[in-house]
């Protein structure tokens, strides 16, 4: 299915989810704005600006009031996820002009591919003594984002703290842990794979291997257990951002490129 038989709802969904997501649960935040959505993780190194609808006039007094609240509430790093659908126009430009940079550490990257998959993936089922289901207890789903944290390159205290909130949320009403997919190759736990809901979408947050067992089909194996799960929650339509490394996987995996993202950090947060 391409771009232009898609909804406007999934296409909105795909580029700008974090407003139409259920609220997280505290330490991490979110701020809905008329001009922007804000979202503070459980880590003060990660939180998301995204939705930007300002002017050039504007922007300036945007920037400042997005730092306030950072600065409050202790955080050292915001990447800003600008797509076409952000206001004003060359934005991605303006803030370079204003000493943002590419977003070169994990788990950010400077650039990220918006996509969507709408029908059941076209791969073949892993190799030997893989599997990828959602899990099942409050331990796996920690377990599961120890392991998929510490694949994806984030520094061991930075775990820490998502650890520490991810405990916190097994219970949440939003539900949002328990469709977490956990993978494992020969009986070891190998990867895990984030989703949460929207009104017409399925939202894959992140999904990561550890480098001892990539390549035998782990990550295909997580892709096929969101859609089967999204397929039960009668909302068969995934949508991703892919990073460099992920990309080519999921366009292996049927998804369809819909638009680009540029992802910059704040400097004065440093």
């Amino acid at each position: 299915m391409g771009s232009a038989q898609l909804s406007d709802a999934i296409l909105r969904f795909a580029e700008e989810p974090d407003a139409e997501q259920p609220e997280p649960w505290l330490p991490a935040r979110r701020f809905i704005t008329p001009a922007y959505t804000l979202v503070l993780s459980p880590s003060p190194t990660h939180s998301i600006l995204s939705r930007v609808r300002t002017t050039a006039e504007g922007l300036d007094g945007v920037i400042a009031e997005v730092r306030g609240i950072l600065r409050a509430h202790g955080f050292v790093a915001c990447g800003w996820y600008v797509g076409p659908s952000c206001r004003p126009a060359g934005i991605a430009q303006l803030l370079a002009a204003r000493g943002f940079v590419p977003a070169e550490s994990a788990p950010f990257e400077p650039h990220f591919t918006v996509m969507t998959l709408t029908q059941p993936p076209p791969v073949p089922p892993p190799g030997p003594g893989v599997e990828a289901r959602l899990v099942r207890s409050c331990e796996e789903y920690v377990l599961a984002w120890r392991v998929g944290l510490a694949a994806s390159g984030v520094p061991e205290p930075e775990i820490a703290a998502w650890v520490e909130a991810a405990s916190k949320g097994w219970d949440h009403e939003s539900g949002i842990a328990r469709m977490t997919h956990i993978a494992f190759a020969d009986g070891e736990v190998a990867g895990f794979g984030v989703s949460s809901p929207g009104p017409s979408a399925i939202l894959l947050g992140g999904g990561a291997v550890l480098p001892a067992f990539r390549g035998r089909g782990v990550y295909r194996a997580l892709v096929a257990s969101r859609w089967r799960a999204a397929v039960d929650l009668g909302k068969p339509a995934l949508t991703v951002h892919a990073g460099a490394m992920s990309r080519p996987i999921l366009e292996r995996c049927g998804f369809t490129p819909l638009c680009e993202l540029d992802v910059l950090l704040d400097p004065a947060l440093g």
